[in-house]
C-alpha cells in the first residue's frame, strides 16, 4: 500500500487523566475522506449543542477526529486492564506477561531510566533437586534453596525470576467437553499450588488454584456433553480439595 500522501498530525499529543504518560507514542493512521468525515461527525455529536460546525477551525477539525481515535483506543485499554486487575493469571501466563512487560520496557525506555521488571534475556532455571529441596536462582537474593514438596512438577521450565515468584506447582486437574459446534473445550483447568515466599498475598499453605473461563453457546446435545464435563470436574476437584486438606494438615 502506497504511503505517498499528505500527513496531518498529530495536532496535540493525547491522552487520559488516570494514568501518569511515561512516554508518546505515535501512530499513522491511513484513512479514506469517509472515515474522516464519520469520526469527525461522531465527536461532533458530542459538542453539537456548543457549537456551531462552521464555526469549527481547521486545528479544531484535526484535534476531534484525533481525540475521537484516541478515546477509542484507550477505552479498549483500560476494559482489558479492569479484566486484568481482577484477575490472577496462572504462573506459565504471568511469566508471559513478565516478559513481554521487559519487552516494553526496551522498546518504549526512557533515556537512563533503569528497568524494575523480569527482563526478557532472563535465563531458564537449571534446578539442582536433592533430599526434599531445590536449588534455584533468584533476581534479588542470588543462590537459594527452598524445600519442594513431593508434589510438585518440577522447575525446570521456570525463567529466573524474584524469590517472592518461586512457585511450586502439582500436576495438571483438567475436564473437557467434545461438542459438534466447538470442537473440545475445557472447562476446568487446575492445580495445588504454592509459592511458600510470597509477599503481597502470603501462602503459609499450598492452595487450590482453579481457572473457570467459558464464554460459548450450546445446542441441547452439547450442552449435556458440557453438563457432563463440569460434574467431572467437580468429582476431580473434590478429590484434588482432600490431598489438598491433607497437606495442609487440616481435618476436613
Amino acid at each position: 500500500m502506497s504511503t505517498d500522501l499528505p500527513v496531518y498530525g498529530p495536532t496535540e499529543p493525547l491522552g487520559d487523566e488516570e494514568h501518569t504518560p511515561e512516554v508518546i507514542v505515535r501512530v499513522d493512521f491511513l484513512m479514506s475522506r469517509e472515515q474522516l468525515v464519520t469520526a469527525l461527525g461522531i465527536a461532533w455529536a458530542e459538542i453539537a449543542g456548543e457549537r456551531d460546525p462552521e464555526s469549527l477551525s481547521v486545528a479544531e477539525v484535526r484535534h476531534e477526529v484525533e481525540a475521537w481515535l484516541s478515546v477509542q483506543a484507550f477505552h479498549e485499554l483500560d476494559v482489558q486492564m479492569e479484566r486484568d486487575a481482577q484477575r490472577v493469571f496462572p504462573p506459565e501466563q504471568q511469566r508471559a506477561m513478565d516478559i513481554l512487560a521487559a519487552a516494553v520496557d526496551r522498546a518504549y525506555a526512557a533515556p537512563n531510566a533503569p528497568s524494575t521488571r523480569i527482563r526478557a534475556d532472563l535465563p531458564v532455571q537449571q534446578p539442582r533437586y536433592r533430599d526434599g529441596t531445590v536449588t534455584l536462582q533468584t533476581i534479588d537474593h542470588g543462590e537459594i534453596v527452598t524445600a519442594e514438596p513431593a508434589w510438585c512438577t518440577g522447575h525446570d521450565d521456570d525463567t529466573v525470576g524474584y524469590l517472592a515468584d518461586i512457585t511450586h506447582n502439582g500436576p495438571p486437574i483438567t475436564a473437557t467437553a467434545v461438542t459438534a459446534s466447538h470442537g473440545e473445550v475445557e472447562v476446568m483447568h487446575g492445580y495445588i499450588s504454592h509459592a511458600p515466599h510470597a509477599v503481597k498475598q502470603p501462602e503459609p499453605h499450598p492452595v487450590l488454584y482453579v481457572a473457570l473461563d467459558l464464554h460459548a453457546s450450546f445446542d441441547p446435545e452439547d450442552g449435556r456433553h458440557l453438563t457432563h464435563a463440569l460434574r467431572i470436574a467437580s468429582t476431580r476437584l473434590d478429590r484434588t480439595l482432600d490431598d489438598l486438606t491433607r497437606l495442609r494438615g487440616e481435618n476436613r
